[in-house]
């Protein structure tokens, strides 16, 4: 059976390796997890046994090109029964989507995973009846994945609610312990794993070096005229998409920028233009080729190291789908390493970001809950959306808030029935918000759940209900995170908590970009190193498929130890301590302000990421420590290895402390080095930020006490180190 839809709907005689078990295995209404290379078929394992199925079957995947591209490609196989629901539609086809699936015309129905934070959605969905439950890019819900999600983790609650129908999880970029998190996070109860080989012997794997930024346009434009395109050309940032794209026409290559600056209407033009094969070349970001099955791109140039391996693997897999020799290309400038780890550091969320949103939620409360706008709590903080969801997910973990569904921000509404001895056969809690609502007109869900005497996710809940049974009719009106406070502040406790998992995040985002400076440094074969680093042990060299094999890189001489050997080594060194390095930066802060010089000329931030990992005990052990020398070593020591002495006899101080308290806690340290009038100049600004509040913990510090508590204070100053390092 399997096998006749395989050829009728999608022209193929017979599985591809691995395709078949993971099929089978969600027919018997297994869970699953299936791990297959960029281009090994992933698709098929869920649409054929969707095909199969009477019920529905739900795809949460991110990537709206692969729903669109999807989607069209069912509708002109003859499946009407397939539909997306994403950003991309306006609210009329949103609405009649949700109208098909509540009428089970939709037996194929993909979603993006925020989405599914609606309430009223989960619930139309189950009364629609899921029947497998798919999760595309599963990576996504690992934070030890390269491209985690917030929204992923909601996923298990979802299904739960949906009445626990099998789930398939897909993945082409899971390490072994991403699988393991996979199915952690996901709940998968006895779950199938199939893992297929991820060696693509058609491929080639070079790196070639760039000493300069000026010298990329010489080495692409050689690969390019080298290889037959069409082929894709990533790039880190907009400007140096538009910059190589112009570079490379200037020389005769048709070329096209593609990234999130365009509009929608150019990247759409851009994309089928290369789709139809009218554009040999795309220069990108990496958002593109997402999903888009083009299976004759012969070359993908990385203008730029990736920032990860899986994230390489899979931007290097949209070559030769279409199992002919292709080339996979990285350009490397050591340069541009250093480049990635500042923008780590910058995009990185931190302590003090976790308690600006913390304070915004404790404004925003009402009788302990917070309803507003998912882009009002972000406005709220400071924050932008991307880095509001990973904080709320930490105060989540850490027990500080409960978020459930998003929900409606009002409801317009018309009763069908105005005889009120009809609710008696309701349940009370329906019965209740029946008898709350208004003949007809608009009521926000806060004042609906106040006159029904009921939460407002029951109050939704209710008129959904009431909705689908025909007895009212309801159009919502926008839409609300609901969020209980499990805490009236952040103590030291929690705080600890979050702390630790954001650092945590942001390690991992610069082990990986470890892991791909060894890859690119590489003496050895590059294949056997990439099929490593996913769990497949396999004894490859000479592979013949990369540039080390092939002899165009030189080999190692005897005792020469390979990059892929030192890796081990490289992962023992102590990482940088994340509290002290904020505290360090601190320093420098106003080590520079006062020498009225831009921060990094005092340190830079690797030198500082050093000192907070090695953490030196003398003048000496700090003039080693790589690019700081003896005599800068000689000239800081005593404050810095103060401040050092001080971070280690105690806690540190918390990164989201008010400016105040982190003045008056370097002045204590300069203090005990000896630095009486330095200190005296740094408590003088914790007057001027800090006011009575700082002035009263001064008292009591010159005269020997300590404060009775350390208060918050929402209100401070805080400035972020935004300098290149």
């Amino acid at each position: 059976m399997p096998n006749r839809v395989l050829k009728e709907i999608f022209g193929f005689e017979s599985f591809r390796p691995g395709q078949e078990e993971v099929v089978r295995s969600v027919l018997e209404d297994r869970d699953t997890l299936a791990v297959m290379p960029t281009g090994g078929g992933k698709s098929l394992c869920y649409q054929v046994p969707a095909l199969m199925r009477e019920s529905l079957t739900v795809i949460v995947s991110p990537l709206i090109s692969l729903m669109k591209d999807q989607v069209d490609s069912l509708i002109q196989a003859e499946v009407a029964g397939a539909a997306a629901l994403n950003s991309g539609l306006s609210p009329e086809e949103r609405w009649e989507v949700e109208r098909r699936v509540r009428t089970g015309e939709i037996k194929m129905l993909y979603v993006a995973p925020e989405r599914l934070r609606s309430l009223e959605f989960v619930l139309s969905l189950k009364r629609a009846g899921v029947g497998l439950f798919v999760v595309d890019e599963a990576h996504c819900v690992s934070e030890w994945g390269h491209d985690f999600r917030p929204d992923y983790l909601f996923l298990p609650r979802v299904v739960r609610d949906l009445g626990r129908p099998p789930v398939l999880a897909l993945t082409a970029t899971a390490t072994p312990r991403v699988r393991e998190d996979i199915v952690r996070s996901m709940r998968m109860q006895d779950p199938r794993v199939v893992v297929t080989s991820f060696d693509r012997p058609n491929l080639t794997y070079r790196v070639v070096e760039a000493r300069k930024a000026k010298e990329k346009l010489p080495v692409l434009l050689d690969h390019i005229r080298r290889m037959q395109p069409p082929g894709i050309v990533y790039a880190l940032s907009r400007k140096e998409c538009e910059d190589l794209a112009r570079g490379l026409r200037s020389f005769g290559v048709e070329a096209a920028p593609y990234h999130a600056g365009l509009s929608a209407e150019e990247r759409a033009r851009v994309q089928e233009r290369f789709m139809t094969d009218e554009l040999p070349v795309v220069v990108a970001t990496v958002a593109f080729g997402m999903g888009v099955d083009k299976p004759n791109v012969r070359f993908v140039l990385h203008a730029t190291v990736p920032a990860s391996l899986p994230a390489y693997t899979q931007e290097a897999g949209r070559a030769g789908r279409d199992g002919e020799p292709s080339e996979c290309v990285v350009v490397k400038r050591d340069a541009d390493f250093g480049r990635r780890k500042r923008l780590i550091s910058l995009s990185k969320t931190d302590e003090d970001a976790a308690v600006r949103l913390f304070d915004a939620l404790v404004r925003l409360a009402r009788d302990g809950r917070v309803n507003v706008p998912a882009a009002t709590l972000a406005a709220a903080a400071g924050l932008d959306a991307d880095a509001t969801g990973v904080l709320l997910r930490a105060l989540e973990e850490a027990g500080a808030i409960a978020r459930g569904y998003d929900l409606w921000e009002a409801v317009e509404v018309r009763r069908l029935d105005e005889v009120s001895e009809g609710s008696g056969t309701l349940r009370p809690e329906v019965a209740a918000v029946h008898a709350a609502l208004p003949g007809s007109g608009e009521t926000t869900l806060a004042e609906l759940a106040g006159r029904s005497g009921v939460r407002p996710a029951v109050a939704e809940g209710a008129v959904y209900s009431l909705m689908a049974d025909g007895t009212v009719e309801a159009v919502p009106r926008g839409a609300v995170v609901d969020l209980r406070l499990g805490a009236e502040r952040l103590g030291g406790g929690l705080r600890y908590e979050i702390s630790s998992r954001l650092r945590r995040l942001s390690s991992a985002a610069f082990e990986q970009l470890e892991q791909m400076e060894g890859y690119a440094n590489l003496r050895t074969c590059r294949r056997e190193f990439l099929l490593g680093h996913f769990g497949e042990s396999k004894s490859l060299a000479p592979c013949g498929g990369c540039d080390v094999c092939l002899g165009e890189v030189r080999a190692p001489v005897a005792g020469e130890v390979s990059a892929a050997r030192l890796a081990p080594v490289r992962e023992s060194a102590p990482p940088p301590d994340e509290a002290l390095l904020e505290r360090l930066k601190e320093w420098r802060k106003g080590q520079a302000r006062t020498q009225g010089v831009p921060a990094y000329v005092v340190f830079r931030n690797s030198h500082l990421e050093e000192i907070s990992a090695r953490k030196p005990r003398d003048v000496r052990e700090l003039g080693e420590v790589p690019g700081v020398g003896l005599r800068r070593a000689a000239r800081y020591g005593e404050e810095l290895l103060a401040l050092l002495k001080d971070h280690e006899s105690g806690e540190p101080p918390e990164a989201g402390e008010p400016e105040h308290l982190r003045r008056i806690e370097a002045a204590k340290a300069l203090l005990g080095a000896g630095r009486g009038a330095d200190a005296v100049v740094e408590l003088y600004r914790a007057l001027e930020v800090g006011g009575e509040a700082a002035r009263g913990y001064i008292d009591r510090m010159l005269s020997g006490g300590e404060p009775e508590e350390r208060r918050e204070d929402p209100d401070a100053e805080h400035d972020r180190d935004q300098e290149a390092g």
